[in-house]
């Protein structure tokens, strides 16, 4: 739906639903998105499968690839990693509600920002997390800690 289209419309309760599902299709289909491997695609939705409720299956399956790939495979590893680093590490977010903060580069690669926990002090970082295509799994996972805010 163009811009000009939207602003001609009134503003009103359709107007506000038109953005909204613009704008909620936007962040979880990005354009162009590689594909995943189908040994990748089955572990993600056996994954989402296993989710107990109806509607957050139904959410799991509307996110981006890279959205799928940074919950499913890749977080796992990270929150493996970092306890190697620092065992008080307890939590690990890859990603944030802004789609651009994750970008699956390819089947073999997923990049963006993330943060992680120890105690009540949070972390943020950005990260590397290489994929296997032929198994589906993470093979490696490099963090870059960001400097902290002043």
């Amino acid at each position: 739906m163009s811009k000009k289209l939207l602003s001609s419309l009134p503003l009103t309760t359709g107007r506000f639903i038109a953005v909204f599902t613009v704008t909620a299709l936007a962040q979880t289909v990005p354009r162009q998105e590689p594909q995943l491997s189908p040994a990748q695609s089955a572990i993600i939705q056996q994954k989402i499968a296993t989710l107990h409720a109806a509607g957050e299956r139904n959410i799991a399956r509307s996110w981006s690839n890279a959205k799928k790939v940074g919950e499913v495979i890749c977080r796992p590893e990270a929150l493996t990693t970092l306890k190697k680093k620092n065992p008080a590490i307890d939590k690990v977010f890859l990603g944030t509600s802004d789609p651009a903060s994750l970008a699956l580069e390819s089947n073999e690669r997923l990049t963006g920002t993330g943060q992680y926990r120890i105690g009540h002090q949070w972390t943020n970082f950005t990260f590397t997390c290489d994929l296997n295509p032929k198994n589906g799994k993470a093979s490696g996972f490099q963090i870059v800690p960001l400097p902290a805010k002043q």
